[in-house]
């Protein structure tokens, strides 16, 4: 009996320091007792649709942000910075640039970058193309200009409509000014900067079952956005 239960012992303890071992290098590479942080670290940048303004009940896990972590793993640390009703526009109601989730953000020693902002600037009181484009681009450098030297991606706006058939959607937004001067202006930063575009007005143009409100998503729209955004960054 005493040495049935000598090797009972004997396997937990082993069983217990595996355990232990494996903790520590969780932690050892997530940058604790002084090892290298292995992750790859995603800063999201944008408003309420990075924010997860749709499923603000269950942002945690349903926002594009949530569920691109869940999608890409435990190598992968993904962390949300977004503003609802922020513009990109230094003259706009909510500029991004003088926010504390704009500041956070660039602590946020990111390896990749994803800024998605542009529809609240389209708003009947906010938008100015010239503004835009010079707030645009003042977000994008002082990325780009970061220790850690990420890669900055350009989400172009996704496709925005008005539920009750006018021109102007919830919340003042102008659909024809995000189609027809927001996502060139994108277009146009993007190519002087050098930095990758993802498009998520096509994948997402016509898709009306995906929104709550003609603005944000639902959970499975939030769930496309994250599958292409996978897709273009691994």
């Amino acid at each position: 009996m005493i040495k049935i239960l000598k090797g009972f012992f004997e396997r937990k303890m082993v069983v217990m320091l595996v355990a232990i071992v494996l903790v520590f290098v969780v932690l050892f590479n997530s940058g604790m007792f002084g090892g290298k942080d292995v992750h790859t670290h995603i800063t999201c940048v944008g408003d309420s649709l990075t924010y997860g303004s749709g499923v603000l009940k269950n942002r945690d896990t349903d926002s594009y942000p949530a569920q691109l972590q869940a999608k890409l793993g435990t190598s992968y640390q993904v962390e949300g910075f977004g503003l609802r009703n922020a513009t990109a526009s230094e003259s706009g109601d909510l500029p991004y640039l003088q926010s504390k989730e704009y500041k956070a953000s660039l602590k946020s020693n990111p390896d990749i970058v994803l800024v998605m902002i542009g529809t609240n600037d389209s708003k009947t009181y906010n938008w100015n193309p010239e503004d835009y484009k010079a707030g645009l681009e003042k977000i994008v450098t002082s990325y780009k200009e970061l220790k850690s030297q990420p890669t900055v991606y350009l989400l172009k706006s996704p496709y925005c409509y008005a539920t009750d058939g006018t021109d102007i959607a919830q919340y003042d937004i102008q659909p024809a000014v995000v189609k027809d001067e927001v996502l060139p202006i994108i277009d146009e930063v993007a190519a002087e900067q050098g930095i990758e575009v993802i498009d998520l007005y096509e994948l997402t143009e016509g898709e009306d079952s995906l929104y709550t409100d003609g603005i944000h998503f639902n959970k499975k729209g939030y769930s496309l956005l994250a599958d292409t955004i996978e897709d273009k960054i691994k």
